[in-house]
C-alpha cells in the first residue's frame, strides 16, 4: 500500500472512533476530516461521486432502526458522516478487497460489519434492543451481502470514468 493508503486508512479507524465516541456532539471534527480526505486525495471528483453510496449505508442501517435492530438515543447525524468516511476508503485504503473472491468479500462483511456495531453498542453509540446474538445473526448476512454489493458499486463507479 502506497502512503497516502496508509495515512487514509489510519485516519478512517481515528474518524470512525470520533464518530463513536463523540457522536453528535463531535460532527464539527468529522467534517473537517471529511474535508482533509478531500483536500489529499488523488482523485477527488471521483470520491465525490463515490460518496453517494454512502445513501445505500444508511438506508440499511434505516431500515435495520425502523425494523428493531438499532435504536438510537438522538437521530445519528454523525453515522451520515460516517458512512461518507467509509465509503470513499473502498477506492484507497480498502482497495485490496476488490481482489478478493466475492465469497472471501461476503465472508469480510459478516465479521467485520457486525464487529463495528458491537463495538459502537459498547461505545453506547447504538443500542441493540433484540441483544447481541440476535444482532449478529442478523447482521452478518446483511454486512456479507452490502460490502460486495458496496465494492461491485464503487468499482462500476471507478470505471465508469465519469468525474
Amino acid at each position: 500500500m502506497s502512503k497516502w493508503q496508509w495515512f487514509q486508512l489510519l485516519g478512517f479507524y481515528g474518524f470512525w472512533l470520533l464518530a463513536v465516541i463523540g457522536q453528535n456532539s463531535w460532527l464539527w471534527g468529522l467534517g473537517l476530516l471529511l474535508l482533509g480526505h478531500f483536500m489529499l486525495t488523488p482523485s477527488r471528483a471521483m470520491d465525490m461521486r463515490i460518496l453517494s453510496l454512502a445513501l445505500l449505508g444508511l438506508a440499511v442501517d434505516g431500515l435495520l432502526t425502523v425494523s428493531g435492530v438499532f435504536a438510537f438515543h438522538h437521530w445519528p447525524w454523525w453515522l451520515v458522516l460516517l458512512w461518507c468516511g467509509f465509503v470513499v476508503t473502498l477506492g484507497h485504503s480498502l482497495r485490496w478487497l476488490k481482489r478478493l473472491p466475492i465469497a472471501l468479500q461476503s465472508l469480510l462483511g459478516a465479521v467485520a460489519g457486525p464487529s463495528s456495531y458491537i463495538m459502537g453498542w459498547r461505545l453506547a453509540a447504538v443500542d441493540l434492543p433484540l441483544g447481541l446474538w440476535p444482532s449478529v445473526a442478523i447482521l452478518a448476512p446483511v454486512w456479507a451481502c452490502l460490502l460486495v454489493t458496496l465494492i461491485w458499486l464503487e468499482s462500476k463507479i471507478r470505471r465508469s470514468g465519469y468525474a
